[in-house]
């Protein structure tokens, strides 16, 4: 018994996210074993996007060779910039065997600007055509169906690797369309094992056609399929005529699993959007469901997050921790096991009686803020992530005025952040907006500080995150190494920054700049407040970085650090801390002191995903 599978693969939308040189891009597919034989143009559904590819600069329509599908080939030149793909291509895989697996291969392929002619040229995509044997494959991704003789669908944000950051938005579908056997298998199978034959043919193929009439219903209910043959009926082995049932079932069902799929075919062509958007969601959720393992606490009280109990819990999890796939189609480059992600362990304090407040405003602004000594490139991963998980539905903002800066004041640094992101606004000429922040390390400091030098846009402040900021400087720095380090610093160059996170600014510590800043307005405005910390970072203090007091009050330093701890808290309506746990297996310096986890914010791909997509209440 052999089977004939159907594969539908939809390319909808190519986005620059952080390629690194210029030049022609393009996608190719291939299942090894199948033929391409169907091109799908789908119509177009959404207005044109001012970061589109320029008509004149597609390269290349989209074709099939041998074994290959290719999409158009696109000249990409600019950040952002997106190629509105719009094709897919239809697959036949011939004699695949039970229990088999379906392999699809996805390929970048790439041909350098330095390569080509003058891009300005109206006769720019003449002149390459010549050049297409030349473009080659940089990167790629790869996807599994482990159960090929079911229907399966899938959509994906294949953004191939860190070093080639693009997003195409995928989509994938299999299906048996035909099963053969000959008469005598048939007759072998009644005897020895009927039910099971029955089973493992019929019933399966009907569930398949099921499948895909729901879905095709989900997306058109207002469209009638076209007519059905087959029925659901019994089979008794001591019908006479049961072969003969048996061939008319399959010759009905073959005939159904066809229209249905010539159906979905003529979806893609004229209907993506709607099922796209369904695979979008199904796949949020499913990817929520498998990471949802990797949260190992949840409290609404509030309760101080003890950093020494979540280190054992995280340790035994880890070890316990059984993996789980995607039941149906597998991105094999984006599986990573369960036990190796981060651990999320999370805590809520929400003030009684405040409540969140509504601002649905069309427009989302997220400004991404890098720590002490960094540039806008740190951030590279929180833009590359939202932008692909949120699309257009955020605008994200990266400034550059505190960049590589080490002898600024806090405050100074506030007024140019502040300067920078009002004039990005009145340059954006928005009304209708919501504004959110990310911020790392310092960047967290800064962005608090420049709060009240942004208050025409309190209404819009929407949510404050920060990654592993020392909120109430290092006065409860246990680490000999780092606290040692920052004095070596400040001697050395006078650092104005480090002496005010040491409040070593002013004698009198209450007339510090932190002491100071943890008085000022701004925090309240937000409806989100989320702060995160590892008890595995040693650069910044847990208890400062997630803003909890800490109980030996007999210093006296430790009293106005409780009084900081006060002054933030009293100001918001609610607060989510995260303690996070990571796998960190370099066994070099940055781990010995404590810097690897608090890097691991900003330069762990994974941690990133996990956050956005688990927590995206706190972008939408």
């Amino acid at each position: 018994m052999k089977t004939q599978i159907g594969v539908l693969i939809h390319l909808h939308k190519f986005t620059n996210i952080d390629l690194s040189t210029q030049g022609i891009y393009q996608i190719r597919v291939s299942v090894p074993g199948a033929q391409p034989y169907l091109i799908i143009n789908s119509t177009r559904q959404e207005a044109i996007s001012v970061n589109e590819v320029d008509e004149n600069h597609i390269c290349y329509p989209e074709n099939i060779h041998h074994q290959y599908f290719y999409s158009q080939g696109f000249l990409i030149i600019y950040e952002d910039e997106e190629m509105l793909t719009n094709v897919g291509c239809a697959f036949r895989l011939e004699e695949i065997q039970l229990n088999s697996n379906i392999q699809i291969q996805m390929d970048l392929l790439f041909l350098d600007i330095k390569s080509l002619p003058d891009i300005h040229s109206q006769n720019f995509t003449q002149n390459v055509k010549h050049l297409h044997s030349k473009m080659k494959p940089i990167s790629h991704a790869s996807f599994q169906v482990p159960n090929p003789h079911y229907y399966n669908q899938m959509y994906y944000p294949v953004d191939f690797d860190t070093n080639h950051f693009c997003s195409v938005q995928t989509q994938i579908f299999t299906t048996p369309i035909n099963i053969s056997f000959t008469k005598g298998f048939v007759e072998e199978q009644i005897k020895l094992q009927f039910n099971a034959f029955i089973n493992q043919t019929i019933n399966v193929l009907n569930i398949n056609r099921n499948s895909l009439l729901d879905q095709l219903l989900k997306i058109q209910s207002d469209k009638k399929i076209i007519q059905l043959s087959y029925k659901d009926q019994e089979y008794n082995i001591q019908n006479p005529d049961l072969i003969k049932q048996i061939n008319q079932s399959f010759y009905d069902l073959h005939h159904d699993l066809y229209v249905l799929w010539c159906e979905l075919i003529s979806i893609l062509k004229d209907n993506y959007l709607n099922l796209l958007t369904l695979l979008q969601q199904d796949y949020c959720e499913q990817i929520k469901q498998r990471w949802m393992n990797c949260i190992l606490s949840y409290s609404s009280q509030n309760s101080n997050i003890s950093s020494h109990v979540n280190q054992e819990l995280a340790k035994n999890k880890r070890h316990s921790l059984k993996n789980t796939e995607f039941q149906r189609i597998i991105y094999t480059e984006a599986i990573i096991p369960l036990n190796s992600h981060p651990f999320f362990f999370r805590t809520t304090y929400q003030r009684q009686g405040l409540f969140q407040m509504s601002n649905d405003f069309r427009d989302h602004y997220v400004v991404l803020l890098h720590g002490y000594q960094g540039t806008s490139y740190d951030m590279r991963y929180w833009r590359a992530i939202l932008k692909i998980r949120f699309q257009d539905k955020i605008r994200l903002i990266l400034p550059t005025s505190n960049e590589f800066v080490n002898n600024k004041s806090i405050k100074q640094q506030a007024q140019d952040l502040a300067d920078e992101i009002t004039d990005y606004i009145n340059h954006e000429r928005v009304f209708d907006f919501k504004l959110s922040f990310v911020g790392h390390s310092l960047g967290g400091l800064v962005i608090r500080a420049a709060l009240p030098l942004l208050k025409q846009f309190q209404i819009q402040m929407h949510s404050y995150i920060s990654l592993g900021t020392p909120h109430c400087g290092y006065a409860s720095s246990k680490s000999f190494i780092i606290d040692t380090g920052l004095m070596m610093i400040q001697k050395w160059n006078k650092c104005k920054t480090l002496q005010e996170l040491s409040q070593k600014d002013n004698k009198n510590i209450g007339s510090t700049y932190l002491y100071q800043l943890s008085t000022f307005e701004g925090l309240e405005w937000f409806n989100n407040v989320v702060i995160l910390s590892s008890h595995q970072d040693y650069y910044v203090p847990i208890q400062s970085a997630l803003i909890q007091s800490i109980e030996e009050t007999n210093d006296p330093k430790n009293l106005f650090y409780n009084q900081m701890v006060s002054n933030i808290q009293s100001k918001c309506r609610r607060i989510d801390r995260f303690d996070i746990d990571f796998l960190i297996t370099k066994k070099k310096l940055d781990k010995l002191i404590g810097r690897a986890a608090h890097i691991e914010f900003i330069d762990n791909l994974l941690f990133v995903k996990m956050f956005v997509y688990l927590f995206d209440e706190f972008f939408i």
